[in-house]
């Protein structure tokens, strides 16, 4: 992880953090790669999905469908959750083989690509708790101070459209902060190929065994449910304090030790392990746990913030509301 672009505190603070609380040899084994791991895993998900699928083509009652809906958003979350590795090049250690997996079986089927969707969550990993963070408004206190606020942010409503300008339209900030002369930032042959096969077999496919209403019922709605405002909801409270940013920005390591239904919906393949992740990029899902127990054992850890559930920390947030005026921070 690089903080380079982060307040110079913060990137003090993140690197007196890793020293105290991991060896580098620790570090270093941590960060080495199962090649079986994430093959494993993108296996037993789209499996599930397609058990879902198969449930509702072979009886689609409503009650059928009700049932089917959280069990394909999950999955489709969990992939997405297999793909956050894949943008860090944590699946396999071919950056070649790594980025093709990831767009082929992770990202291609919701209509996005590793070069695309990636910048932007690198560069929040550089700028975590400053203005020029890229999904500062995730986090930020100064859009959500009011019920309302908090319930657009929640609904997806409020940062839908910033999402999606993001991820797929860039700007000419994303094509500066990405170094390139914007051809790179572009939807590629290749990409194009990868996404529209990916939508004909699902328009196609789902269509023809279940019904007309099948794409966006059993994959576009529980996409949008649980991968998009799932994690809207897990990004903002592993970063968020009912408190103005400002004061907030020193300290936005936060973990969760959560339970399994919160984990099922809100943080799969061990994401609510966020400060690990986030102190050290380079340590793949699966040696998460490992980790937070190494540094939860460590004294350093009273710096940083461990919480029960994300449910608590919503709640926590939701009492303290209305927030005071917060500090407006405009978009990176």
């Amino acid at each position: 992880m690089s903080d380079a672009a982060a307040p110079l505190g913060i990137a003090q603070r993140h690197a007196t953090l890793r020293k105290a609380l991991l060896e580098p040899d620790e570090a270093r084994r941590l960060s080495r790669l199962d090649a079986l791991a994430p093959i494993r895993d993108t296996t037993l998900q789209w499996l599930k999905i397609l058990a879902a699928w198969a449930f509702v083509a072979w009886s689609p009652a409503v009650i059928v469908v009700l049932v089917a809906l959280p069990v394909i958003g999950t999955s489709r979350y969990a992939l997405q959750v297999l793909a956050h590795d894949g943008i860090h090049r944590r699946l396999f250690s071919s950056a070649y083989v790594n980025d093709l997996f990831t767009d082929v079986f992770l990202l291609g089927s919701i209509g996005a690509v590793v070069r695309l969707s990636g910048r932007n969550h690198l560069l929040h990993h550089q700028r975590l708790g400053s203005d020029d963070d890229p999904d500062r408004f995730k986090y930020g206190s100064y859009n959500k101070t009011t019920t309302r606020e908090l319930l657009a942010y929640l609904s997806g409503v409020s940062g839908f459209a910033l999402v999606i300008r993001r991820a797929f339209l860039p700007t000419e900030r994303a094509t500066r902060d990405a170094g390139s002369t914007g051809t790179g930032l572009r939807y590629a042959a290749r990409d194009i190929a990868i996404i529209g096969i990916w939508q004909a077999l699902l328009i196609v496919g789902l269509s023809w065994y279940i019904g007309w209403w099948a794409y966006p019922v059993l994959w576009l709605l529980p996409a949008y449910l649980f991968g998009y405002c799932g994690d809207m909801a897990r990004q903002f409270l592993e970063h968020a304090h009912p408190e103005r940013d400002e004061i907030a920005d020193r300290h936005r390591l936060i973990t969760h030790s959560s339970n399994p239904v919160e984990r099922i919906f809100l943080s799969p393949l061990n994401m609510n392990l966020h400060t690990a992740h986030h102190l050290w990029p380079s340590i793949p899902y699966y040696n998460l746990p490992e980790a937070d127990r190494i540094m939860h054992a460590r004294a350093a850890s009273d710096e940083t913030i461990w919480r029960g559930s994300y449910l608590g920390s919503l709640r926590e947030y939701w009492s303290a509301l209305p927030l005071a005026p917060c500090r407006p921070v405009k978009p990176a």
